[in-house]
């Protein structure tokens, strides 16, 4: 007998706020009443899209109506609502998670890395095929628990499944506490795209590819049963880590009948940095959470990257711990965007010097829908307000 955590359907309950052409509300997971983090929204008919927050907030524009619109994640069933034109109700999104399976996982031994072997082999295949896109990106910096910069900026992307091949940047702003000190992470928007928003890595260190899948204990932890085919949830571990080693163990969501890869959790080690002034006594861990779209694709095309950098080092003469979160929302597919000339992203890119690079525009930030959804959390708000507080964010 099949040991089955049966839950249900997906349902819609109308709640939260549908203002002028802006969609915007919370979903949330109907069993627990608690947001679903990175929950893809998209307008069917359009390449408009986006993903929630990690309180499952999201606001999405609507160009018109009647509209109707998908909310999918690989844990949950499928949700769809129309909308005939713009009303002042409130809108809050119950989605029911999917079955989950645990007993077909020790069927078949070499089935988890047949899986990820044809996933890989499919994201190679499709290397070619390159995807224009615009992008939010917010990278906060805290050190000791108090926050200290706040980065944000729009940019339009060029991405394929092997690489981040160039981006053009937009807009930006800014905010940092001048009594924080001077620590940034020169390069953070460069590495949230290369350690986790491409599927065949090539960087150095102990990565997963269709070379190294041999280094790695490889196993199906669950089936996720949607209604197309099932999700098999699948974790590599490294087989011989040991400290200062660069490697990653990953947890892939692949699909069992199209291989695509649905969503990649990457937990990475003694990353590589150069601090030349500063003496690390912690080396650098990166939590990473990527989300791939493959519904009008025959490949999986970047949705969107969540990281968490933590690392502590000798700061002048006190220890410093360093918390470094950032997320990249892709909120639109648009070929068009392909006759641009496109920038180099690579390790030499510097984000400070990118941002202040680029003439701040008021009128572009006030009351931008993409920027509401990924709210900030209230610390990061006193720090803009404080005396001490400097850059374009502390005066919006």
């Amino acid at each position: 007998m099949k040991k089955c955590f049966f839950l249900f359907s997906s349902l819609i309950l109308f709640v939260f706020q549908l203002s002028a052409q802006n969609i915007q509300g919370v979903v949330v997971d109907a069993t627990t009443g608690k947001g679903i983090a990175f929950v893809s929204l998209g307008i069917t008919g359009t390449n408009l899209a986006t993903v929630t927050n990690e309180n499952g907030e999201f606001v999405i524009k609507v160009e018109s109506y009647p509209a109707k619109v998908r909310f999918s994640h690989v844990s949950y069933l499928l949700g769809e609502t129309n909308f005939i034109q713009p009303n002042p109700s409130k809108l809050i999104i119950k989605l029911k998670p999917a079955v989950t399976n645990l007993n077909e996982v020790v069927i078949d031994a070499n089935k988890a890395e047949n899986l990820i072997k044809a996933a890989l082999k499919k994201a190679k295949d499709n290397a070619g095929k390159q995807i224009y896109a615009n992008a939010f990106y917010r990278q906060l910096t805290s050190i000791n628990n108090k926050p200290s910069k706040v980065y944000e900026m729009f940019y339009d992307l060029k991405w394929n499944t092997k690489a981040a091949k160039g981006w053009i940047v937009k807009q930006t702003r800014f905010a940092e506490d001048t009594e924080q000190g001077e620590f940034a992470i020169a390069n953070q928007s460069f590495l949230t795209l290369i350690f986790s928003g491409v599927l065949l890595p090539e960087q150095e260190g102990k990565f997963i590819n269709l070379y190294t899948l041999k280094e790695y204990e490889i196993s199906i932890e669950k089936y996720i049963e949607q209604p197309n085919q099932d999700i098999a949830v699948i974790t590599c571990k490294f087989k011989s880590p040991r400290r200062k080693l660069f490697y990653v163990n990953s947890t892939y969501y692949v699909g069992t009948r199209d291989f695509k890869i649905y969503r990649l959790e990457n937990d990475i080690f003694s990353i590589p940095m150069d601090f030349p002034t500063t003496i690390v006594k912690i080396p650098p861990f990166l939590n990473t959470v990527a989300t791939f779209n493959g519904d009008d694709k025959e490949y999986p095309v970047l949705e969107s990257i969540s990281t968490k950098l933590t690392l502590s080092i000798n700061y002048g003469k006190s220890l410093a711990n360093i918390n470094v979160n950032s997320l990249l929302t892709i909120f639109k597919v648009d070929e068009s965007l392909k006759k641009q000339n496109y920038r180099s992203l690579d390790s030499k890119t510097q984000d400070q010097k990118t941002i202040l690079s680029i003439k701040y525009d008021a009128e572009f930030w006030k009351n931008n829908p993409i920027v509401k959804q990924t709210a900030l959390e209230d610390s990061f708000i006193k720090m803009m307000e404080s005396k001490s507080a400097f850059g374009t964010m502390t005066n919006p």
